[in-house]
């Protein structure tokens, strides 16, 4: 009897303990706990904490939306911020033609950003590299420049988003529209994981070691390239549309290259391999800014600076400093906060191995 009953226990145990030893789950499981208790601490702290939580659960989206075209697809673009003005444009212009009842603006943003993504995507099919980066430099200002042209048209103050409702509950602020927006994240982020393991995520990975290997071997690069960029381009619009539902309006001057420059940030800073890392590395980016608003004038003035200098120059040291964070990160470790994780991780295992043999060795003389 004690027998069968150990010997049921043993699957179970023997599924943790292969998980636990798999290279990368204790870093991945660090990142995942302290994500968990970051959106625990949002939940219950203040309504300024609470719409830090807001912007960091919009951004992840973001992020896992350039996630899955340079993490999976190795496919680097400086267009994120134009496919987040055609969401909250999109969820605009559907407000204003009386057709903004929540998700429905969700979806449209996503369909936008889908159609968006496989054009913008052709530029892929034959650039790389820096001429990649300039074709969707050019897609940003084409999006931005026919955003403020209609903004001055038909909007000079923006396009004023209504307070999304869901089921009769009003969701537009507060904790129901954090809870709501991590709702939205944890969604996006199983798609996203579900994507990963299928054909689909391995055409993906296949592409981004080699896509003459990947060709040779069967797989349609051109194609499966393309779904890379629709897929980014709907996830971001998706992100771009509940941005416009925090702030409350769309404006097109929030859309700029410095916000694409952020988001790629964030998947670098966090981890190009890591849906978690990029999660991470938005939460990161997001939370920075209001910590230096706190400390940072504290410490000008005391070496001599005014402290009134960052709120004046706010904008340009935020875009200096993540241009700075993402030139760090590219030449000393590209794999971000994830990989330097995962370098710990290794070394701990490998301090506990050496200890085990040494404890392991006197017992084995003695049984000799």
């Amino acid at each position: 009897m004690d027998h069968r009953t150990t010997a049921s226990r043993l699957p179970l145990s023997g599924s943790l303990g292969s998980w636990l030893a798999r290279p990368g789950s204790l870093a991945r499981s660090a990142i995942v706990v302290v994500l968990a208790l970051g959106a625990l601490w949002a939940a219950a702290g203040s309504a300024f904490v609470d719409l830090i939580g807001q912007s960091c659960a919009v951004f992840a989206i973001a992020s896992l939306g350039q996630y899955v075209l340079v993490g999976t697809a190795g496919q680097v673009a400086l267009s994120g911020a134009a496919f987040m003005a055609i969401g909250a444009f999109g969820t605009g212009m559907l407000a204003s033609a009386g057709a903004a009842t929540f998700p429905v603006p969700l979806a449209v943003s996503a369909v936008a950003g889908f159609a968006v993504g496989l054009v913008s995507g052709l530029p892929g099919l034959r650039f790389r590299g820096l001429y990649l980066l300039l074709a969707s430099l050019a897609l940003l200002f084409i999006v931005t420049t026919t955003a403020q042209r209609y903004e001055q048209a038909y909007h000079p103050g923006g396009l004023v988003i209504p307070p999304p409702h869901l089921f009769g509950f009003n969701i537009s602020q507060g904790k129901a529209l954090y809870l709501a927006l991590l709702c939205v994240l944890a969604l996006v982020y199983a798609f996203v994981s579900w994507v990963e393991r299928t054909g689909i995520g391995l055409a993906w990975r296949a592409a981004r070691e080699s896509e003459l290997a990947a060709a040779i071997s069967g797989i349609d690069v051109r194609r499966w390239k393309l779904y890379a960029f629709a897929l980014s381009g709907a996830i971001t619009a998706v992100a771009g549309s509940l941005y416009s539902y925090v702030v409350g309006v769309a404006d097109s001057a929030a859309f700029d290259i410095t916000l694409s420059i952020s988001l790629l940030t964030m998947v670098f800073i966090g981890g190009v391999s890591s849906r978690a890392g990029a999660v991470l590395g938005a939460t990161v980016i997001t939370v920075l800014p209001y910590l230096l608003q706190d400390d940072l004038p504290g410490v000008l003035q005391h070496i001599g600076v005014a402290s009134t200098w960052y709120q004046t120059n706010e904008s340009n040291v935020n875009s200096g400093l993540f241009s700075l964070l993402f030139l760090l990160v590219v030449l000393f470790e590209p794999g971000g906060i994830h990989a330097l994780l995962v370098k710990l991780e290794r070394a701990l295992r490998a301090r506990t191995r050496r200890r085990r043999a040494q404890t392991a060795k006197p017992t084995k003389e003695i049984v000799t």
